[in-house]
């Protein structure tokens, strides 16, 4: 058996490597100027290729901001997978899902304004995204309602928990940068815990993410 055979990556292999290269960074285009703003000539230009080059990969724009959304839900469905594998409780599972979401979304990606944008996508297709985003958030909810079962959350309705936690969650693009003070580990470990706090049955005397970890630029009055 050839030792090296799983090793050189194939010619399709780099291929969808290149790929994912162009579906980030187009990712990024479209969160910063919109959907409706960007064109292929922006992507371009800002991968450094010609329109021609980005034909190799996508047909139109239509194409690659599809793409964009499916590379998204794929990173939402990974991010509940270890969620699910590495924690013990619901809200376990949910925190450890929900950082790893927001860590590669906005270390990566910089996509979930695009799944909020208003008629980025038409049709079918649009009809595929919702089904994906759907089956999301029900088996956010699901591991909430499992919380809750378990005794690690409070008794809740699912459903507003998870609109209000994603919610928060997309909010960062519309804030956070990358050159920043802020990496993106800092943001999801310390946005994660203060959204589940309150919903934690027995929530923690402190937060724990080391962002929250200042010194007061006053002093705490006695008692």
């Amino acid at each position: 058996m050839n030792r090296w055979a799983n090793a050189v990556p194939d010619r399709e292999q780099q291929l969808e490597s290149k790929r994912k290269a162009i579906i980030r960074e187009a990712a990024r285009v479209f969160s910063r100027r919109g959907s409706h703003g960007t064109t292929l000539d922006d992507v371009a230009e800002r991968l450094g290729v010609t329109k021609t080059a980005l034909y190799r990969y996508v047909r139109n724009k239509n194409d690659l901001l599809f793409a964009c959304h499916e590379e998204a839900m794929e990173i939402a469905r990974e991010a509940l997978d270890i969620g699910e594998a590495e924690g013990r409780t619901g809200l376990e599972k949910i925190q450890i899902g929900m950082k790893e979401y927001l860590r590669e979304m906005i270390g990566s990606m910089g996509v979930p304004v695009l799944i909020l944008e208003e008629n980025a996508l038409t049709g079918e297709r649009a009809q595929k995204i919702i089904a994906l985003r759907d089956a999301f958030e029900k088996r956010l909810r699901g591991l909430f309602e499992e919380g809750v079962r378990d005794g690690s959350v409070v008794p809740l309705n699912s459903k507003l928990a998870v609109f209000m936690l994603l919610g928060a969650v997309h909010w960062v693009t519309k804030w956070y940068s990358p050159d920043g003070p802020w990496t993106a580990d800092d943001v999801s470990d310390a946005l994660i815990e203060m959204a589940t706090r309150g919903l934690a049955a027995h929530p923690a005397e402190g937060l724990q993410a080391k962002i929250h970890h200042v010194t007061l630029p006053f002093e705490r009055p006695s008692e």
